[in-house]
C-alpha cells in the first residue's frame, strides 16, 4: 500500500526543491556552465534521496522489481563538485574533463544491469553478490573518491583565493563564502555518511528505516545548497587564467616600467573602478598580465593589488583634508567595493582606522590657544 507519512513527505518535499532549483539553475543567463554542473550536482543529489523518499511511501513493498533502480550516482558527486568550483573561476573547464566520469559511467551501468535482470535473478544476485561484495566495494570506492575530489576542490579554492590577492583590485568583493559553503555541505555529507557506514559495518547494522537520520541531513544539505545556490547564481567571479610564459623576455628595467605604468593608471583615474582586474590593466596598457605583475613586484616591491589601492587611499586622504565628506560615500567614489574593504585596506596602509586618520590630521592643523601670562597675585 502507498501511504505519503512524515518522513516521505519531509524527503519528499526536499527533493522536489532541488528538482525545482536545478531547473531554475539550467535556465539561469549568467554563469551558464558553472550554474549547469551546479544543477547536475543537485540532480544527483536528489537521486540520492529517491529511494528513501518512495521507500518510505512504500513503493519497494508494492513494487518490488524497483530494486536496483540507479537512483544512487555517489561517483558522480566528487567529479561535478570539482568541476563546477574549477569553472567558476576559469574560463573553460580542464581538458579531459570527461573522463573523470568513467567510474560514475561504469556504476551506472552496473544498475542498470542488475536492474534489468528478472525479478527472481535479481533478488538471488542481491543476496548472494551484491550485498556480500559488490556493495560493501561501491560503498568505499564512492566514499574515498568523494573525499578525493573534496580535497582538489578545496586546494584549487585555495589557490584561486592566493591568485585573487595578486589579480584583482575588490578581492573582498570576491571572497563571498559561497564556495567555501559548498564545500562545507559537501563535506558534511561526506562525514554523515561515514559515520553511517562505520555504525553499519562495524556497530549494529542499520536496516532502511534506521537510516532516516542520515537522509534528513541530506535533505538540509538539498535545501541549503538550492537556496544559496540560487542566490549566488549571477556573482561573476573573475576568472583565473593560464600565465603567459615568458620564453624570450627581454632585459628590461622594472623600475622604469613600472613608474611609468603607473603614471598612466594614475592618471587615467582606472583604479577608481572598483572591479579593476590585472587583466584589465594589461590589455590597457597594451601588453601581458605577467609583465604589469612583474613590473609591480620587482619594479615597486607591491603586488598589483597593493598598487591599486595605494592609488585609492591617497585619493580618499586628500580628500579627507578637504572636506567633511561621508566616509563611505568617499570611499565608494574612490574605487572601493565596500565599507568592510574600505576599511581593512585603508588601516593597513596608515596604520589606523579612516575616522582616527581624519581625526589626527586636523589635530595637527588646529593652532595651539595663545599662552596668556597671568599675575601673580597680589602683585601690581
Amino acid at each position: 500500500m502507498i501511504r505519503f507519512g512524515p518522513w516521505s513527505t519531509i524527503l519528499g518535499l526536499a527533493a522536489g526543491f532541488g528538482l525545482l532549483v536545478a531547473l531554475l539553475l539550467l535556465l539561469a543567463p549568467q554563469n551558464r556552465s558553472a550554474n549547469r554542473l551546479l544543477a547536475a550536482l543537485l540532480l544527483v543529489v536528489v537521486l540520492r534521496l529517491m529511494p528513501y523518499v518512495i521507500g518510505y511511501a512504500g513503493f519497494y513493498d508494492a513494487y518490488p522489481w524497483l530494486s536496483f533502480a540507479p537512483f544512487d550516482l555517489l561517483f558522480a558527486i566528487g567529479p561535478l563538485l570539482w568541476l563546477y568550483v574549477r569553472r567558476l573561476t576559469s574560463p573553460a573547464l580542464p581538458p579531459g574533463w570527461g573522463w573523470h566520469f568513467v567510474p560514475a559511467a561504469v556504476d551506472l551501468a552496473y544498475n542498470l544491469w542488475a536492474f534489468a535482470l528478472p525479478l527472481e535473478a535479481k533478488f538471488a544476485w542481491n543476496d548472494g553478490v551484491h550485498r556480500v561484495w559488490v556493495g560493501p566495494l561501491e560503498s568505499v570506492l564512492g566514499i574515498a573518491s568523494l573525499a578525493i575530489y573534496l580535497g582538489l576542490a578545496a586546494r584549487y579554492r585555495a589557490h584561486y583565493q592566493r591568485w585573487l590577492v595578486a589579480h584583482a583590485s575588490d578581492r573582498d568583493a570576491h571572497r563571498q563564502p559561497w564556495i567555501a559553503t559548498v564545500l562545507a555541505a559537501i563535506g558534511l555529507w561526506l562525514a554523515v555518511t561515514i559515520g553511517f557506514e562505520i555504525v553499519d559495518q562495524f556497530g549494529v547494522g542499520l536496516n532502511y528505516f534506521d537510516r532516516f537520520p542520515q537522509y534528513l541531513v541530506f535533505a538540509a544539505i538539498v535545501l541549503g545548497l538550492g537556496l544559496e545556490g540560487w542566490r549566488h547564481a549571477a556573482h561573476r567571479f573573475p576568472h583565473m587564467l593560464s600565465p603567459v610564459a615568458e620564453t624570450s623576455t627581454p632585459v628590461r628595467d622594472w623600475r622604469a616600467q613600472a613608474l611609468d605604468w603607473s603614471d598612466r593608471i594614475r592618471e587615467g583615474g582606472w583604479w577608481r573602478e572598483p572591479g579593476l582586474s590585472l587583466a584589465d590593466v594589461a590589455r590597457r596598457l597594451g601588453t601581458n598580465e605577467s609583465y604589469v605583475s612583474r613590473a609591480c613586484n620587482d619594479g615597486l616591491g607591491q603586488n598589483f593589488n597593493a598598487v591599486i589601492n595605494g592609488f585609492r587611499v591617497t585619493a580618499v586622504q586628500a580628500r579627507l583634508l578637504d572636506s567633511g565628506e561621508d566616509l563611505l560615500g568617499l570611499a565608494l567614489d574612490c574605487g572601493f567595493s565596500s565599507k568592510a574593504s574600505f576599511n581593512r585596506v585603508f588601516r593597513e596602509i596608515a596604520g589606523t582606522s579612516p575616522s582616527a586618520w581624519r581625526a589626527a590630521q586636523i589635530a595637527q592643523k588646529t593652532p595651539d590657544p595663545p599662552f596668556e601670562a597671568t599675575t601673580a597675585a597680589g602683585g601690581s
